[in-house]
């Protein structure tokens, strides 16, 4: 929180939403060179969501770069008043050529993929396609401030390709820690190679996120931004949706205490979760 509402860049001009995304002196030109005046006439709107609304006439390649534009302007002005950092309009131009094109990445992957035919959101695991890996994932919470994310991953036979479980301290509502687990999937998928996978967890409105491959400007959505630049390293990726019965290997690996921060096992895992993979390896049968 700061006390001061004069803008940290001008710092002659209150500091507005308006202001510090749109008007002042050291983002106009960013708006200019990226193409996107079209979404700038915050004052002729009168506020935010009439701005937002006559966006609905900008193109819609204007309007997602100009999206990523305002995330970065945002996240600019955040390390300039908490850090006391500066960076170039060429690198931050660059970096939303960059967002843009991780999100065109991802979108088309997602939507271009063969999905394969399973049960909409079923009570028991259910194996993946030959060839495609499916990695579950979970999270708990526990009273005294400790977060658990646990994911394992198995092929089209129900085997334990590895598993891992991360323990941090940290207050995060439920969504963020959900999605944190999801990342977790995500960011060791991509370190074991896997290049067709099926990301499942029982957060049902992650999955729909996910799938929709839909951002805003939350700290979830920050997260969720996260999960899709790692899916760039999958040649397909599927999200998938199951209830609580068929996540029980993740959710009790969410419930161990790593040897440190995060513990992964390869081609198998820990002697307390081999019945739950066993019981989803029976119900293959």
């Amino acid at each position: 929180m700061i006390d001061d509402p004069t803008c940290p860049w001008c710092l002659t001009k209150e500091e507005t939403v308006g202001h510090a995304l749109f008007d002042c002196v050291r983002v106009r030109d960013l708006w200019e060179e990226a193409g996107c005046s079209a979404m700038v006439g915050w004052r002729d709107a009168g506020d935010m969501r009439a701005l937002v609304s006559s966006w609905k006439e900008v193109e819609a390649r204007t309007k997602q770069r100009g999206l990523f534009l305002a995330w970065c302007i945002w996240g600019e002005r955040n390390q300039r008043v908490f850090s006391n950092k500066f960076t170039p309009n060429v690198v931050l131009l660059e970096r939303v050529r960059r967002y843009v094109e991780e999100h065109g990445k991802y979108t088309a992957k997602v939507y271009n993929a063969a999905r394969p035919r399973v049960p909409r959101s079923p009570k028991v695991w259910v194996a993946p396609p030959e060839g495609v890996i499916k990695i579950n994932a979970d999270a708990s919470l526990a009273v005294d401030g400790w977060v658990g994310l646990g994911i394992v991953a198995r092929d089209n036979t129900g085997s334990v390709i590895f598993a891992g479980t991360r323990r941090m301290r940290a207050h995060w509502p439920p969504d963020i820690v959900e999605a944190k687990a999801l990342a977790m999937a995500a960011r060791l998928g991509a370190k074991y190679g896997v290049k067709d996978i099926i990301i499942e967890s029982d957060c049902q409105v992650l999955i729909k996120r996910l799938t929709k491959g839909a951002t805003y400007f939350s700290d979830l959505d920050s997260v969720l931004s996260d999960i899709m630049a790692l899916c760039v390293n999958f040649n397909s990726v599927n999200w998938s949706h199951v209830k609580r019965e068929g996540n029980f290997v993740a959710h009790h690996l969410a419930k161990l205490v790593p040897f440190g921060v995060e513990q992964v096992w390869e081609n198998h895992c820990p002697q307390d979760i081999v019945p739950y993979v066993t019981m989803d390896f029976l119900s293959l049968k």
